[in-house]
């Protein structure tokens, strides 16, 4: 049987909510590549998070029963003009993804199409076992001479298995 053409939607959607979360309980500005615009406000703004998810990739494994796999990123930038700004708080961001992205990330049925609802779960993303598989924290510095922006990212893999 071939994957569940909802599964990239629903995958897609449940964990970029849950990054987002993170990113509105901080009080960061936050967009997910490919939903939403680089408004001018978050341009501007001191600090702002882009979420970027690749995926799904499957394989059914036997009738029926597939793994899953997801990569997903967090990239962080945090501009120093001038201002006394604490060096740590671009840290302290990276951080909250780190943790955020290492841990189980239940998926749900969200969309708006038929037989989507927000409270049905179809499984779990989990961290990619195995020692090439670290949640990743890489940091880039400061990205030209010019400008004092400092960007740094958060990379994970993920993998879930379902059946259909």
């Amino acid at each position: 049987m071939p994957a569940n053409p909802n599964w990239a939607r629903w995958i897609f959607a449940s964990l970029a909510h849950h990054l987002k979360e993170v990113a509105t309980d901080a009080n960061l500005p936050v967009i997910v590549e490919g939903l939403d615009d680089r408004a001018d406000a978050f341009m501007q703004a001191t600090d702002r998070l882009e979420i970027r998810i690749n995926g799904p990739y499957t394989n059914e494994l036997s009738k029926g029963y597939h793994r899953v796999l997801v990569d997903a990123n967090v990239l962080l930038s945090s501009r120093y003009d001038g201002a006394q700004k604490n060096g740590y708080s671009h840290l302290k961001f990276i951080g909250l993804f780190n943790e955020a992205m290492d841990m189980v990330i239940p998926v749900f049925k969200f969309g708006l199409e038929p037989g989507d609802d927000e409270n049905s779960q179809i499984g779990c993303l989990s961290p990619r076992p195995g020692k090439n598989e670290a949640i990743r924290v890489l940091h880039f510095g400061q990205i030209e001479k010019t400008d004092h922006v400092k960007q740094s990212a958060v990379d994970a893999r993920f993998i879930m298995y379902l059946n259909e």
